[in-house]
């Protein structure tokens, strides 16, 4: 019988596993460490951290060894993993993390289970950018990404019922090469979905100092194991890959925006103009107002040619498609379009597919990785990165950031606004 999945990925996960375990029963999870060249990696002591329902950072709590093949034998008590509550349950949160490579490159695991399970092979991925020179300007050379975690003889997947009434598996997602740039603490900029090698602009690069460049991956998943005699049970994982960082040239271009004023309005500088790349949020509380667009007061008249928008979350509306608006004014009341970029096109089945896959791990627990790369925001939470164009008529003062998302009834209204790191405006 297939598992369709009926609701959300977390709740149906936790409904399949079996209630008759004590809190002092032992369970197993069983995985394999290899080499980046895929031997075995024999006699390691592969430590292993947990987060406790309710608590958002990592703690020691044991370790495994592998054996000459490379496989270990993770043994916990269900209590260790597992809340029974009067009327539900909730997890504890794993974590095992492979100490970095020479060169920086690295794997860990996070993950929920309930029973028995089988976890992804952890194996770093044997990748390095390779920076170079081009007449356009520096570029980034980079492998392809590593494979999804294979599902094991064991396990079986969830299934989506679409609306025909064909079931979808809902295997691990594809990892794909994400180049991710960083100045100081902040990321600089994230890029996926292109094609080696890539180039960044002048613009991505602004005036910052010493960007670096290094390559992640990350792939979730869901895995259901139903053993003979056994109990049922799942696992819920996010595995992620990185790789050391390269210096990449130094920005020259110091945007006409810098230190600029803002509205939302600030006592002191505004933080989307200040080049710190720090993220903003719109609101904290729910009593907080909202806000549907950023205006910034540029310090005198100019004809903008570039927007650069860095780490832009939004309200994404149920019809699929979304577009970036920049527009600019004189006077903050007559407004021309300088440009309108699309951001997402998604058919309803895209839509649930990308939710079902990533909806029980959108978000990493714990933020940032253990080696302090940043949190990794994956499916709805990714956030917007985007160097655009722009086309002016005139002069203008004033220039307005919006999103407009489409909604179920057909119209485009501005999306609501969650964070952004910075918006950069050049002439």
């Amino acid at each position: 019988m297939r598992r369709a999945l009926v609701t959300s990925l977390g709740l149906l996960a936790f409904a399949t596993a079996g209630c008759e375990r004590y809190p002092e029963d032992p369970i197993f999870a069983y995985g394999r460490v290899l080499q980046r060249d895929g031997t075995p990696r024999a006699g390691f002591t592969l430590p292993i951290e947990r987060m406790e329902e309710g608590e958002d950072v990592f703690q020691p709590f044991g370790t495994a060894t592998t054996e000459s093949s490379g496989d270990y034998s993770l043994e916990l008590l269900s209590g260790d993993v597992v809340i029974d509550k009067v009327y539900s349950r909730a997890l504890h949160r794993l974590r095992a993390a492979l100490p970095l490579e020479a060169d920086g490159s690295g794997t860990f695991l996070s993950f929920y289970m309930q029973d028995d399970v089988e976890l992804p092979t952890l194996q770093p991925w044997d990748a390095h950018p390779l920076v170079g020179t081009s007449e356009q300007g520096p570029t980034v050379a980079f492998p392809p990404a590593p494979p999804a975690p294979p599902l094991p003889e064991t396990a079986r997947t969830l299934d989506l019922l679409a609306e025909d009434g064909t079931f979808i598996p809902l295997l691990p997602t594809d990892p794909v090469p994400l180049l991710w740039v960083t100045a100081g603490d902040g990321l600089l900029w994230r890029q996926n979905g292109t094609v080696s090698p890539w180039t960044p602009s002048p613009y991505v690069l602004e005036d910052f100092a010493a960007p670096q460049v290094q390559l992640r991956a990350a792939s979730v998943g869901t895995w259901l194991f139903s053993p003979l005699g056994g109990e049922s049970s799942s696992v819920d994982f996010r595995q992620e890959w990185r790789t050391g960082a390269e210096p990449l040239p130094a920005g020259t271009l110091r945007p006409l925006s810098r230190g600029a004023t803002c509205e939302p309005s600030f006592p002191d500088v505004c933080p989307w103009t200040d080049g710190l790349l720090t993220p903003v949020d719109f609101w904290k509380e729910e009593a907080d107002p909202r806000f549907h667009s950023v205006v910034i007061t540029l310090p005198q008249p100019g004809l903008p040619r570039r927007a650069v928008v860095r780490g832009l979350k939004y309200l994404q509306g149920g019809g699929g498609k979304d577009w970036l608006v920049l527009e600019g004014s004189a006077d903050a009341e007559q407004w021309q379009p300088l440009a309108r970029v699309l951001l997402r096109d998604m058919s309803a089945l895209e839509r649930n597919l990308r939710d079902s896959r990533f909806g029980f791990y959108t978000e990493a627990a714990g933020g940032d990785s253990p080696y302090g790369d940043g949190l990794l925001a994956l499916g709805v939470q990714e956030p917007v990165f985007q160097d655009v164009p722009l086309s002016s008529t005139g002069p203008v003062r004033f220039v307005r950031l919006s999103v407009e998302s489409l909604i179920y009834d057909g119209s485009a209204p501005p999306a609501e606004f969650y964070t952004l790191s910075e918006l950069s405006i050049f002439e």
